[in-house]
């Protein structure tokens, strides 16, 4: 079942009513209202704005919200216990089933949480770092508890990005203290002792649609899906490499460890000489092979041998 620890939705502004405008920030122009805005920015993150002006609703909330049962996300199970603790925090009410029937999501947040046995953050970050399927459109990065892959497109519509981080390290962040206090049972967190989060961001309503696999953002739509997100976005971004023995070293193996010598053996600088001295016409995965291969042998004691789609799958 598909899982979500973000979700963005739109809807009717008809399907919110009494709200506390004593919390709610209020927004006027020439003495016309213009929209109610309430934003909390620590856990449970919660965004609601009533938009007078485009006739909107919208809703944005983490999985925190489902207080103790945060653990099982947001999904098509959840979804009504989401709203209906919003309604609990007295701030407004929400027409709980026109929402879940008639809106769109705007943005979401696919994740997975697993236990993997065979290697750790540091191994994954690692085998990434060496395995980007294009070193010109993608970086991975070091970030906080694990690491970030993301594309470096400039603008926030065609930005794809996966977070693989230590889930409870990050729940024992100080951000996080009083939400864990809040919490009926104390040993809600010992559920993410052998736990590794991969988290997806999809930002746009065209992305949601291409990779859930679905016709339309309604909400229903969305937690209904069937497709694999995180799986399809690895297959993008990760390249498989076989990793030849060491031994069978010669000299076109020497020539191309001078190249990675200048280049600090860093296949991202590798790529950037190779476009630069290569026509436009060249098949740049092709000529990157010979020294992607090389580094993995070159490095055979530092880089584990990991199929990265198929611990996420």
């Amino acid at each position: 079942m598909l899982c979500f620890d973000k979700l963005k939705i739109i809807t009717s502004i008809n399907y919110i009513k009494n709200i506390d405008e004593n919390i709610f920030q209020t927004n006027s122009m020439s003495g016309i209202l213009q929209s109610h805005k309430y934003k909390k920015s620590k856990p449970p993150s919660l965004l609601i704005m009533n938009n007078y002006e485009k006739n909107e609703l919208v809703i944005e909330f983490t999985s925190k919200i489902l207080k103790d049962n945060f653990i099982h996300l947001i999904n098509k199970d959840t979804i009504y216990e989401c709203f209906s603790n919003i309604n609990k925090l007295g701030i407004c009410t929400l027409d709980i089933n026109n929402i879940i029937h008639n809106s769109k999501v705007a943005k979401c947040d696919p994740v997975k949480d697993v236990v993997l046995n065979s290697c750790d953050i540091k191994e994954l970050e690692k085998y990434s770092k060496a395995n980007l399927t294009n070193y010109n459109k993608l970086e991975c990065k070091h970030y906080q508890n694990g690491f970030v892959i993301n594309n470096t497109a400039s603008t926030s519509r065609s930005k794809i990005r996966t977070t693989i981080y230590n889930k409870k390290k990050e729940l024992e962040r100080a951000e996080n203290e009083l939400f864990i206090d809040s919490l009926e049972h104390e040993n809600v967190i010992e559920y993410y002792n052998d736990k590794t989060r991969i988290e997806m961001n999809i930002n746009t309503q065209v992305q949601i649609r291409e990779f859930l696999e679905i016709e339309d953002n309604q909400l229903m739509n969305v937690l209904n899906s069937t497709a694999d997100p995180i799986s399809t976005l690895l297959s993008k971004v990760i390249k498989e490499t076989s990793v030849k023995n060491i031994h069978n070293f010669d000299f076109t193996d020497y020539k191309n460890e001078l190249v990675l010598k200048d280049c600090n053996y860093d296949l991202k600088q590798v790529e950037a000489k190779v476009r630069s001295l290569y026509s436009k016409n060249t098949s740049i995965n092709k000529v990157m092979q010979p020294y992607r291969e090389l580094y993995h042998r070159l490095q055979a004691n530092d880089i584990p041998e990991i199929n990265l789609r198929e611990l996420f799958a």
